[in-house]
């Protein structure tokens, strides 16, 4: 919950502050970007280390290093120290894997959606919260937004986070970890990832959930600046307009997902939620008041919560004890490389092209991955038949 209020705090001024130091939105939404690159390079290594050294270590380790990032960018003055510190955030950031697989580890099968469910509803929380108080501290409009004090308030969460991690029992007896010495035959680095990459199932997964982040990141990260330019919005609009979307998610992810799972299952929770999202973009693209507008991101913040919830789950179940953090890292990382590469994209249809274009992309987008989940869904049936028949 308090990884998600530090990361809502510094997200309703972030493009505004870029912008106040000569960013275009190009720049700004790469900068923004940064953070989704550093998550893509950390996600699989993180894993990995946490099913060889177990979970708290990395969980200290990842969290003091966010500390560190916030205190840098609470008092960075251009854009390369901005861009910087943003990047730091992801890379430290990137334990989301290890808690996932920290509830994967105390969770039985059946409840595995739900565990899931929790993780992401427990971080929506602390978003619904962390906008709020980010966009009060942020400046009443865009001219006068300023990170520093919504980045110290980032850091002083962080640094409870850490002291709250002390407590935390490991979840990974020493039993269960993969092993470093010579007669371990798991692979490592490029090669585990090349191990989980040669299952076409899993395959399958990571390219739907790469889909999937990468229209996300057209929108969300656009939100500030399509908002500014559609209805006059400022740092503290854009804030209450966040929590409204974290609480939305929350509810979503905490309790329709754990209930909806065990009754329609994850494949068709997927296609729900993908279907939801395209919606909702549609939906606000066409709306001329930001009160109908609202409407809109109902559909996109339900959507999204119940699909990617319903992905991890998915793909927690391909993965065996040993290798969850591994898997699971894996696919993560491939979801943060879709956030880092939607932002620029979608500051570039801004710039060039329309403030609608990046709406109307990420639908399209969605659509594709509709039709991909829906050709996965039959190969998941089709495989546990096969299963079954043998």
């Amino acid at each position: 919950m308090l990884s998600g209020m530090g990361f809502g705090l510094v997200l309703p001024a972030f493009l505004f502050y870029a912008g106040n130091l000569g960013a275009s939105p190009l720049i700004a939404t790469t900068i923004v970007g940064a953070y989704s690159f550093g998550q893509f390079f950390a996600n699989p290594i993180w894993g990995r280390m946490s099913d060889r050294y177990g979970r708290k270590p990395i969980l200290l380790m990842s969290t003091a290093g966010m500390v560190v990032a916030y205190l840098l960018m609470a008092f960075s003055e251009n854009l390369w120290v901005l861009g910087g510190a943003r990047m730091l955030t992801g890379i430290m950031g990137a334990n989301v894997p290890v808690a996932m697989a920290y509830i994967t580890d105390v969770t039985p099968v059946e409840k595995r959606a739900q565990g899931m469910g929790w993780v992401g509803g427990a971080i929506s929380i602390g978003f619904i919260i962390g906008p709020a108080f980010g966009g009060l501290l942020s400046g009443a409009d865009a001219a006068s937004a300023t990170l520093m004090w919504p980045a110290l308030g980032a850091a002083a969460l962080s640094c409870f986070t850490l002291t709250a991690t002390f407590f935390l029992k490991e979840s990974l007896p020493a039993e269960k970890r993969s092993r470093a010495d010579a007669t371990d035959a798991t692979p490592t680095g490029l090669a585990a990832i090349k191990m989980v990459l040669r299952r076409p199932t899993v395959t399958r997964l990571i390219i739907i959930g790469f889909l999937i982040y990468f229209a996300m990141g057209f929108f969300e990260t656009i939100m500030p600046l399509w908002s500014e330019a559609r209805f006059g919005w400022g740092p503290r609009d854009i804030g209450l307009c966040f929590t409204y979307l974290g609480f939305v998610v929350a509810i979503t992810q905490g309790y329709l997902v754990g209930k909806l799972a065990p009754r329609f299952g994850e494949s068709k929770l997927v296609l729900c939620g993908v279907a939801s999202y395209c919606f909702g973009l549609l939906w606000m693209a066409q709306v001329p008041v930001w009160q109908m507008m609202l409407f809109g991101i109902t559909f996109t913040a339900g959507g999204g919560a119940i699909a990617v919830t319903s992905m991890t789950s998915l793909v927690s179940r391909q993965a065996g004890e040993h290798e969850r953090g591994l898997v699971l890292g894996v696919y993560n990382s491939s979801t943060w490389m879709g956030r880092f590469l939607g932002p620029p994209a979608s500051g570039l249809l801004f710039q060039t092209v329309a403030v609608q274009a990046p709406l109307y992309g990420a639908a399209f987008i969605m659509f594709v991955c509709f039709w991909a989940a829906l050709a996965l869904r039959s190969h998941l049936k089709r495989t546990t038949n096969e299963i079954r028949s043998t």
